[in-house]
């Protein structure tokens, strides 16, 4: 088996290694596993969800299902990779779970997020995401319409568009084929752009009500 030097110039076992030693009842091999990796995973769950405890959980499940699915890990394939997909898989489970897909209003946006969206009136839905960085309304709002989406449409988005993998990655991840990434791609920008139209239309609506009620009574009466 190959082995790594560390920064102390010791050999360390790689991940395949890791992974006979832990099949063969060595707990040890597999915390070094955990610790390899342990960030990588936090930091995929964060993709999907902003609460630490989220986060905290799904590294948990990840690491729970990959140690009782050890015995699959192909020899020879990226060990992180697998790691990975099993994490995608988790963050999609929980998003299942939770399942938040009520429709949003106006009235359910803060002010300074109904300013900015006011100002964004032209943009595509899924130019938000290009936003993300530059703007915490867009933030706010983004995660406000993904919330409306279906578990499998709002992870095929977050993929694609923010973390900017390929169809054919993400059916990898997912284990779906590549038209029906394809698909779900289509599906998930064509109801973001329906639900976005939809605040628009408020947005619109509540700014002409207010220049009118802001209006002078002598010329409302004209």
């Amino acid at each position: 088996m190959a082995e790594k030097r560390n920064s102390a110039n010791e050999l360390v076992p790689d991940d395949e290694e890791l992974v006979e030693r832990s099949l063969a009842g060595d707990a040890e091999a597999f915390e070094v596993l955990v610790r390899r990796y342990g960030r990588a995973i936090y930091n995929v769950a964060g993709r999907f969800f902003r609460q630490p405890e989220m986060r905290e959980d799904i590294t948990q499940e990840t690491f729970l299902k990959a140690y009782q699915a050890l015995h699959t890990y192909r020899r020879g394939a990226s060990f992180e990779r697998w790691l990975m997909k099993i994490a995608v898989n988790a963050c999609y489970d929980a998003l299942r779970r939770m399942q938040r897909r009520r429709e949003f209003s106006l009235a359910d946006l803060a002010e300074d997020e109904q300013t900015w969206l006011e100002e964004a009136l032209a943009k595509p839905a899924f130019e938000l995401f290009e936003q993300q960085q530059q703007s915490e309304n867009a933030v706010a709002l983004a995660e406000k319409l993904l919330a409306s989406l279906s578990p499998e449409d709002r992870l095929v988005m977050l993929l694609y568009e923010r973390d900017g993998l390929s169809t054919a990655e993400i059916g990898e991840l997912m284990g779906w084929s590549r038209s029906k990434v394809k698909i779900r791609l289509f599906r998930a920008r064509r109801a973001l752009d329906k639900r976005l139209r939809r605040i628009l239309q408020g947005a619109q609506s509540a700014s002409a009500s207010k220049a009118k009620a802001d209006e002078p009574e002598s010329r409302q009466e004209r």
